[in-house]
């Protein structure tokens, strides 16, 4: 993307509107009729957006989805191209208001692509403030030298006939919007200390997260808790202590609204560990219950990289079959290694992936 400073802009918008004022250049103006201006408002859980409708041209939209900031872009649809290079923001006031002069609202890079123009919040606050006050914003584009002797410009106007009553519901939607998404929540791990008794004030705020978001989103199919130890009891301690938290981590997503029906609860003691168990900072990181959502994508993406693993298995067992017979010919025996260390993703796969979808 062109990289160019916002003092850089104002001065090159600056000479080109000194060629606009003294050269012949046409102008192809894109804008609602005063009769038709609509500022639509989509909103949902996890995404908002305010659109407005530019005949021929295509739309301007303010759009925020869970996770992400919030945007002002224009999108061009069909054959009408916004030229890239530079474009220049003002107000246009209504035909009715003589005593009005067009305001500058900045200068801005435009790329190329179906939507040329994108802003930021700070980028876009001052368009907001006059299209609430009543006054439309027009981009211009620079000029254009196109198959005649003379520059072209494109305009693209913004009507603020209906923009207050759509931004204000399209700001309510902002303010119940999901903060986070899908990923940012997909899998969560809550610690406990070596002597807990429960859930403390932390570990109920992630999982007040994990709640909001599941209940919000139906496309997530399941919740799995598994409940983790470190090795500083005996294995009948360590596998209460593991079941313990679990059992206390799927109560409180149950409490929050979580359906019960979603959860799948587990408990593995000391069996998979991720750090050192000889350091307590180790077995700090050991003694933990991970709960890990599941939507249709995720699990038609596990199902795609179980298909790839199985493959890979039997194609590694069948050269290890043609390997052992080859040693059983030449007489000699084959041995056998020791099993090593299981990394996370291992654990993850074996101990928490979609198969093992039945509690302990």
């Amino acid at each position: 993307m062109m990289r160019v400073s916002v003092r850089a802009l104002h001065v090159l918008w600056i000479n080109l509107g000194f060629l606009l004022a003294t050269n012949a250049v046409s102008a192809q103006m894109y804008s609602a009729e005063l009769t038709s201006s609509e500022w639509k408002v989509s909103a949902t859980p996890f995404a908002c957006s305010l659109t407005h409708g530019i005949p021929v041209f295509g739309k301007a939209v303010f759009s925020r989805k869970a996770g992400g900031a919030e945007t002002l872009y224009l999108e061009s649809q069909g054959k009408v191209v916004f030229p890239t290079g530079v474009a220049g923001a003002e107000t246009l006031p209504p035909p009715w208001r003589n005593d009005l002069v067009p305001v500058p609202l900045g200068a801005f890079v435009v790329v190329a692509g179906d939507q040329p123009i994108t802003l930021n919040g700070a980028q876009f606050a001052p368009l907001v403030a006059q299209l609430t006050a009543g006054m439309s914003v027009m981009y211009s584009s620079q000029p254009v030298v196109t198959g005649s002797s003379n520059a072209s410009v494109m305009r693209v106007v913004l009507n603020a006939k209906n923009f207050s009553a759509g931004y204000k519901t399209y700001q309510q939607c902002l303010a119940d919007i999901i903060p986070y998404s899908f990923a940012q929540v997909e899998r969560t791990f809550i610690n406990y200390a070596e002597k807990s008794d429960g859930l403390t004030a932390s570990n109920k705020a992630d999982l007040n997260k994990v709640a909001r978001y599941v209940k919000a989103d139906p496309k997530v199919v399941g919740v799995f808790v598994d409940g983790h130890s470190d090795n500083s009891g005996t294995p009948e301690v360590n596998e209460a202590m593991s079941k313990h938290t679990a059992e206390w981590v799927s109560a409180y997503l149950t409490e929050q609204g979580v359906a019960a029906d979603k959860i799948t609860t587990r408990w593995h003691g000391d069996k998979f560990v991720i750090a050192n168990n000889k350091i307590a900072a180790g077995r700090a990181q050991n003694r933990r219950v991970t709960v890990r959502l599941e939507d249709e994508a995720a699990h038609k993406e596990f199902m795609k990289k179980e298909e790839e693993k199985r493959k890979a298995d039997e194609k590694a067992a069948a050269e290890k079959a043609v390997a052992d017979a080859k040693n059983a010919e030449a007489g000699v025996s084959g041995s056998s290694s020791s099993q090593a260390k299981m990394t996370p993703e291992e654990i993850s796969r074996m101990v928490e992936g979609y198969d093992l979808a039945k509690p302990k």
